[in-house]
């Protein structure tokens, strides 16, 4: 009977794993798997991988990451999330090449890994296969989460540990072993260190686990409630001593390339305020999640305080616990709603949290409801419309390839934008992609330095070319003869230009005698000396 369950647990685990590839098809990860960095926030992408070549190619110390911009220090030392999934990278392509699919592959496989363990979760809880699947494929329907899962942003895999922390904290209450609860604070530790955002579900469950046995101290297990206020507390004390590295850190490097501290919504001004709200209503709201899926998402959760005395209590008050901190993070973190979408993923953790408390409501109060099957037919023809849904969106910020005749569930708006945007990587950034060779050609070596003044990012252009250098991002009151200047002084010996500043060349006139080389839409000067500003 045991070996028989065993081999029904793992039938369903491989359903949901082929289940979840099938899905992964549809959003043509197959193919994205194998993109350089590229559409939506590339800039963010590229710093991403910016820490990874630099550990590949310096051979750095775990605990002194650099990127490919030198800053203010000259040193190009920084520091963004914990550095593990980019020293790791490192790492792995020192064995097979610097392949950027490698990258991605990671991200995907932490994630993957956490919506399997969702799927376990929901089976645990439920004892439905239907359900068991519906509730991750459910959740892998959000675009921002199904965009940043096969990409090079840290948020998708923090998201992806707290779900596979859930599970095994679950596994510990259940069954109190101590290696689940060990190996639940290696999941939530490792993605609060990687985004401290993550960690929202963790103090929602085990703040009311330890709260709930002080309460009932007599009789509690001990030993779980020593092991519990243990690894909370290693958690905590492993992830504010690594904060406070990494702030002391920027602080003696580089300080101004990434945000390490909140972005209040006190620091606003009305006006912003009002601009926020919109761009997070209008453009990420739609990233985020389906309008009407989210919708009812939140009217169940309405629903579970009309029938609260029915609902599970652990259930329920990690649902509030987990709706209070959200919104925390948004009124704590409101500055960045203007255009980082990558900022709602961890908020995610709310929508599974929801339906799994509503559908075990529902399984021990309406068992007819719940098992009934043209209530799960109606959520399998949901299920299928939202995946319809994220596929469109998904492709299209890939390539402006049109599936049907019209557009379905792309606007005007969104065809316009993304085949605009395709234009412009083409015309202006697509030549970094291949130019290295070039560089190399012309006796350029990645230790030389350079400035490009083609790229207003930190590190898009100079992690393309495999360049330490500069780019036109930063120093906002500098004319670019002062950005020249300036990378001069720092040792730059080359100056790349596209065709775009070539068409107003007064500024910059006096540095372009020596041309030495010329690729596609990008010119390439070599810098002698300092010009007066």
């Amino acid at each position: 009977m045991i070996q028989m369950g065993r081999y029904k647990q793992i039938n369903q685990g491989l359903i949901f794993i082929l289940l979840l590839l099938f899905v992964s098809w549809i959003y043509n990860y197959h193919k994205i798997l194998f993109f350089p960095p590229y559409a939506l926030h590339v800039w963010r992408q590229a710093d991403c991988l910016s820490f990874a070549l630099n550990y590949f190619n310096e051979n750095l110390n775990f605990f002194t990451p650099e990127v490919n911009n030198l800053g203010n220090s000259g040193n190009g030392k920084t520091v963004s999330e914990f550095p593990i999934i980019y020293y790791t990278v490192a790492q792995l392509w020192k064995v097979f090449g610097q392949k950027e699919f490698i990258f991605r592959l990671i991200n995907i496989t932490i994630v993957f890994f956490g919506l399997f363990n969702l799927h376990r979760l929901a089976g645990s809880v439920l004892k439905d296969r239907f359900f068991a699947i519906f509730i991750p494929l459910f959740l892998f329907t959000s675009p921002v989460l199904v965009y940043y899962t096969n990409n090079f942003l840290a948020d998708a895999p923090a998201f992806g540990l707290a779900l596979s922390g859930c599970y095994y904290l679950y596994r510990y209450v259940s069954f109190p072993k101590k290696s689940t609860i060990w190996f639940a604070s290696f999941c939530f530790l490792l993605g609060g260190l990687i985004k401290i955002t993550s960690l929202i579900i963790f103090f929602s469950l085990s703040g009311f686990l330890i709260l709930e046995l002080l309460l009932n101290y007599r009789n509690t297990d001990k030993g779980k409630l020593k092991n519990l206020i243990i690894g909370f507390s290693a958690i905590m004390t492993i992830t504010i001593s690594w904060y406070v590295y990494a702030r002391y850190y920027n602080s003696i490097n580089n300080s101004g390339f990434f945000l390490q501290s909140i972005y209040p919504i006190w620091d606003t001004t009305t006006t912003e305020r009002q601009i926020i709200f919109e761009s997070l209503q209008t453009k990420l709201l739609s990233s985020f999640f389906n309008r009407i899926a989210l919708a009812s998402i939140f009217l169940l959760f309405i629903s579970l305080f009309v029938f609260y005395k029915k609902v599970n209590r652990l259930l329920l008050t990690t649902c509030i616990f987990c709706f209070s901190g959200t919104i925390l993070y948004l009124i704590l973190w409101f500055k960045a709603f203007d255009v980082h979408d990558y900022y709602l993923t961890n908020l995610l953790i709310f929508i599974p949290l929801i339906l799994l408390t509503f559908f075990e409501f529902l399984k021990r109060n309406y068992s007819k409801i719940f098992h009934h099957i043209l209530i799960k037919f109606l959520f399998s023809i949901v299920l299928a419309f939202l995946i319809f849904q994220t596929a469109m969106k998904n492709r299209i910020k890939y390539d402006d390839k049109k599936y049907f005749a019209k557009d379905i569930l792309i606007s005007q708006s969104d065809r316009e934008y993304w085949e605009w945007n395709h234009w412009y990587y083409k015309n202006n950034f697509i030549a970094f992609e291949t130019i290295k060779p070039y560089l190399r050609s012309l006796k350029i070596t990645p230790k030389d330095k350079v400035i490009c003044l083609a790229d207003g990012s930190i590190n898009i252009s100079l992690y393309l070319m495999d360049q330490k250098g500069y780019t036109k991002y930063g120093y906002a009151s500098f004319s670019d003869r002062e950005r020249v200047n300036f990378a001069i002084d720092q040792g730059c010996k080359y100056l790349i230009l596209s065709s775009e500043e070539l068409k107003k060349p007064e500024e910059l006139e006096p540095f372009l005698t020596n041309k030495i080389g010329q690729y596609q839409n990008i010119s390439i000067y070599a810098l002698t000396t300092k010009l007066d500003s």
